[in-house]
């Protein structure tokens, strides 16, 4: 852009969104920000799945609760960061998911992102103190025995808790 008196007009007017929201982030935000990077891409949901009932050759169910759970780690990232960052936490996540959806514009990928939203709506509103909604969701996906949903519902809080505290002791 051009001024009356002919210099240009500051160089931020050429940034685009993503760059712009990335260039507010602050080193601390950026850090957990690629943290949470590395953890997602490493994350194996080997235990999960096995608590769940799914195995190896069960493509189609795998496949379906892979989308899930890595959903689910992403929504327990934003809530470790409603904790850590209570601020900016919004600004983090939506950076986050922008990131990635640009990096990974397959159909898979974009059911992981609404996943991810649609778990932190489950997680919002009970924090990390209960994670008997989400694990009672998917377990819901399979029908079993009610001694065996309930054994799989426990396991899954328990874990799901371990998820979180292992995301949220490397968030920084």
């Amino acid at each position: 852009m051009r001024h009356m008196d002919g210099t240009s007009g500051p160089a931020s007017e050429s940034i685009s969104p993503e760059a712009a929201s990335s260039a507010v982030l602050s080193d601390t935000m950026r850090q957990a920000l690629d943290n949470f990077t590395a953890l997602y891409a490493d994350a194996d949901f080997t235990v999960e799945l096995a608590y769940l009932g799914v195995g190896r050759m069960q493509f189609l169910r795998r496949r379906q609760m892979l989308l899930e759970l890595r959903g689910l780690y992403m929504a327990l990232w934003r809530l470790a960061l409603a904790r850590s960052f209570p601020q900016d936490a919004d600004v983090m996540f939506d950076t986050f998911l922008r990131e990635y959806a640009a990096k990974h514009k397959d159909r898979a990928s974009a059911l992981v992102l609404t996943r991810g939203r649609e778990y932190w709506g489950m997680l919002e509103p009970m924090g990390d103190g209960d994670f008997s909604n989400v694990a009672r969701h998917l377990t819901s996906f399979f029908t079993q025995s009610e001694k065996a949903d309930k054994s799989a519902n426990l396991k899954l809080v328990l874990h799901i808790r371990k998820l979180y505290k292992h995301i949220f002791d490397r968030l920084i």
